[in-house]
């Protein structure tokens, strides 16, 4: 294959964690006009937090068609252009792919532990810390876990691969460093006792 390829999220440590919770995408659904503010403000904290977070129902999932998604494509496809454009050819190009939204992009599973999920291809409809929810070209919503799996896509003469497992975190928290946070061990701490300098 003539295109060059760039793996992003590649590494050893396969897992990654969090405590905000598994939602990272938001999916803009139509919201229904003759929702009052009262019945709004009946609503549960949670249910709130549901509600902006785009969670599906079964019966959206059912409503996805390909042909409708195909300008999401489009869209982020000038969108990751221009999020790359400055960075081709600087050390940041790994972080700057890591950190990009990849709502609407036309994914294909080059790797998974489910073989059956091998080569489905599809346009992103959401994303959560461990998982891509596609369309596919049938009109199948289809999840696709990120644990084990490899996902490509092909922009220009680039073949770019993502490695799931470097990717179950927040799109801002990805390439992060983890903070070490030092910490005296408790039954350590009653023990220590200034060193004596010379001059003592």
């Amino acid at each position: 294959m003539s295109n060059k390829e760039i793996r992003i999220g590649e590494r050893d440590d396969a897992t990654s964690s969090s405590t905000s919770g598994d939602r990272l995408g938001v999916l803009h659904l139509e919201k229904n006009e003759q929702t009052t503010k009262k019945l709004k403000r009946k609503l549960r904290k949670t249910e709130k937090t549901n509600l902006t977070r785009g969670r599906l129902s079964q019966e959206d999932k059912k409503a996805f068609k390909f042909a409708d998604i195909v300008p999401m494509n489009s869209d982020w496809q000038k969108y990751f252009r221009e999020r790359l454009s400055n960075h081709f050819a600087s050390s940041k190009i790994e972080k700057t792919i890591l950190k990009a939204d990849y709502h609407g992009a036309l994914l294909t599973v080059w790797m998974a532990e489910n073989s059956t999920q091998i080569g489905i291809s599809g346009i992103v409809v959401l994303e959560t810390r461990h998982t891509f929810q596609m369309v596919t070209q049938d009109d199948r919503f289809v999840v696709i876990p990120k644990k084990g799996s490899v996902f490509r896509f092909i922009l220009g003469d680039r073949l770019f691969s993502l490695f799931g497992d470097g990717m179950r975190t927040r799109p801002a928290w990805r390439g992060k460093k983890p903070r070490v946070k030092r910490v005296i061990p408790t039954f350590i701490r009653g023990t220590l006792q200034t060193v004596p300098t010379a001059s003592e």
